[in-house]
């Protein structure tokens, strides 16, 4: 647990540094560098002190024992099964079957695999952020906060939400085709990603946020009268058990904050649009996807896991979105947003260590 709290410290010293007055000179000349020598010299100190922890973060991930995240020894016991190739006899999408059986040509070890697991995962975040985070502290603090632990856990979907990630540039790009490429691509590692073809949508009144929040208020009702439930029951029997098993409903407490601090979220990005720029559109989309889906999550918990591609989106959207909006004090909105978060992910660590299994922290020997 030390080991947790010694890196939360850190980062939060960091977060600090890269809150500083003269940042915003930086991330608005971003991404060219500021002017002013100070403001210049710190941005550095702040970049290279960035990507040293996000190193860190990969060398925990990648080094750690098979002991350490609940799916760990799932996904070691797929890697061997699907190193001889394909097989249907496991129900695994077959991106991801292949994704295996190409590393087996590679090695057979299964350390080996959790390090070249990790750095896909951490390789393909990393890029990301480099190009597009224009204030990397923060995005660190909050990519820490809410993807340390799904990293340790999950690599199918962490590849597919990696994939789906350079996806959503593209279509802010307006590279629809390519972006809805990319989205399939994601699909072959982990069905869910198939929502992420609902960032199309372009509607305006996703803008509005009296809507929103009405929609999604509507949904958590559905979600805990047992509607979905009834209705999932009748057009596809099959996908049923996910609303029987012991954990389907359970975690009210924990899907009530996110939907609460994702609608502070969605509510600072929503006032930090411009009414005529097209690309805001699918950032208000990608926002309301985050709550609405995360609403589902009262039926459901695996809603809430699906939510996790958007919020993969918000690690690096809601500072962009902040340092170039309209609210008053964003940099104390994005301090007491990140440490909200870490307090989060600390305490989800005491109270609940079965969710991540992420302690006490074991090297591979």
């Amino acid at each position: 647990m030390a080991l947790y709290f010694g890196l939360s410290i850190w980062i939060t010293l960091l977060l600090l540094m890269g809150l500083r007055p003269d940042s915003v000179d930086a991330v608005e000349c971003w991404p060219n560098q500021p002017e002013d020598s100070v403001a210049r010299f710190n941005k550095l100190i702040v970049s290279v002190f960035t990507c040293v922890t996000f190193l860190a973060l990969w060398f925990l991930t990648a080094f750690r024992s098979s002991v350490i995240g609940r799916d760990t020894q799932n996904y070691l016991e797929m890697f061997n099964a699907f190193i001889p190739g394909p097989t249907k006899v496991w129900h695994i999408e077959t991106g991801y079957q292949y994704l295996n059986y190409f590393i087996g040509k590679i090695t057979h070890d299964p350390h080996v695999f959790l390090i070249i697991m990790a750095t896909l995962m951490y390789g393909g975040v990393g890029i990301f952020l480099h190009k597009y985070a224009k204030n990397p502290a923060v995005s660190l603090c909050l990519f820490f906060s809410w993807f340390f632990s799904i990293y340790t856990n999950t690599f199918r979907q962490g590849i597919a939400m990696i994939i789906a990630l350079y996806g959503y540039q593209l279509l802010k790009n307006g590279k629809r085709i390519p972006a809805a490429l990319l989205f399939l691509l994601a699909t072959t590692f982990h069905t869910t990603a198939f929502l992420c073809f609902s960032l199309f949508l372009d509607l305006k009144i996703l803008r509005k946020w009296w809507v929103v929040l009405g929609v999604t208020g509507l949904c958590a009702i559905v979600s805990l009268s047992g509607v979905m439930k009834a209705v999932v029951n009748a057009a596809f029997p099959k996908y049923t058990h996910y609303f029987e098993g012991q954990y389907a409903s359970s975690g009210w407490l924990a899907i009530s904050f996110y939907l609460v601090t994702y609608t502070i979220l969605y509510l600072l990005s929503v006032n930090s649009l411009e009414e005529d720029n097209k690309t805001d559109g699918i950032v208000a989309t990608n926002f309301t996807l985050l709550m609405i889906l995360t609403s589902f999550g009262y039926a459901v918990n695996l809603f809430e896991r699906v939510a996790e591609y958007f919020l993969l989106v918000a690690v690096i959207e809601l500072p962009n979105m902040l340092y170039r909006g309209k609210i008053k004090h964003f940099r104390l909105w994005l301090f007491g947003i990140c440490m909200i978060y870490l307090a989060f992910f600390i305490a989800t660590l005491i109270y609940r260590p079965d969710w991540t299994h992420l302690y006490p922290y074991e090297f591979w020997h």
